[in-house]
């Protein structure tokens, strides 16, 4: 009896390293992260920033990340957009450009560059930022950090969409938002690109060793949008700080600010 294939979406960190990896299908990111952002990815190799856990479900959940000598482009797939998520990203884009890449090399300067994928917005405050770019804020000299970009792409205003013959990057756009293969058929309609990278993802949903990647991904995922933020401390006061920083400019209530960063009252309000 012939297997039915299970649905693979385009918005998993496993589905992306699969594909990414393979020189046949990495053009469907490149292609549209250079038009929807004007980032051109070719000049970049991607790279395992867990290489070497000897986890093979880590791994395969691992951030996709690009590296070109000292640029550096870390794209998130936000399948459920919570004010949670938007920290941890900020957090991440410090980290990837504070640290050296690979333990025991000399430490080098590089530019960050974090490309959000943001698919279904769970908070009222985070649309107030959805689809923008912004920078980020050295809280002590009140400069924006140079070497830290991080691009928004709001997926919303492409779901629906479906190829016409001639918008076939906002196409590939929406296939991201399908949560069906009879969705992302109607996409697609006879866009010949896209058909290839749907029959690429219903090959991985027959491939069971990748479910069970896939399957720990999205179990992972809910771990995370269920366990919210307690206040605890994370890191260095000056870590938390800088975040602190840029949750208020992106007009988060001090309240928030506090259960995200666990700084008292009185150190958030010295920011403002």
């Amino acid at each position: 009896m012939n297997k039915t294939p299970r649905f693979i979406s385009l918005m998993a960190d496993t589905t992306a390293k699969a594909l990414v990896k393979d020189d046949h299908y990495k053009w469907f990111y490149e292609d549209f992260i250079k038009f929807a952002t004007g980032i051109d990815l070719k000049p970049y190799t991607a790279i395992d920033n867990e290489l070497n856990t000897g986890n093979k479900v880590k791994d395969y959940r691992a951030d996709t990340i690009f590296l070109n000598k000292n640029k550096l482009v870390n794209l998130e797939f936000n399948q459920d957009v919570h004010v949670h998520t938007i920290i941890k990203n900020i957090r991440y884009a410090l980290r990837m450009a504070g640290n050296g890449y690979l333990s025991g090399e000399q430490y080098y300067h590089r530019y960050v560059t974090q490309i959000n994928l943001n698919n279904k917005i769970k908070s009222a405050k985070v649309k107030k930022w959805n689809g923008k770019d912004y920078k980020l804020e050295d809280y002590k000299s009140k400069s924006y950090l140079k070497d830290v970009r991080i691009i928004t792409i709001d997926l919303e205003k492409y779901k629906g969409i479906v190829y016409d013959g001639t918008n076939k990057y906002e196409t590939y756009l929406s296939m991201l938002t399908a949560e069906s293969y009879e969705e992302m058929e109607k996409i697609i309609g006879d866009l010949k690109e896209g058909r290839i990278i749907m029959e690429k993802l219903k090959e991985l949903g027959l491939d069971d060793e990748f479910g069970a990647y896939y399957d720990a991904e999205i179990v992972h995922r809910k771990e995370i949008n269920s366990a919210r933020n307690d206040g605890r401390k994370e890191g260095r006061k000056e870590s938390a700080t800088s975040i602190a920083k840029n949750l208020l400019n992106m007009n988060l209530s001090v309240k928030d600010v506090m259960k995200a960063t666990g700084l008292k009252q009185k150190d958030i309000k010295l920011l403002m």
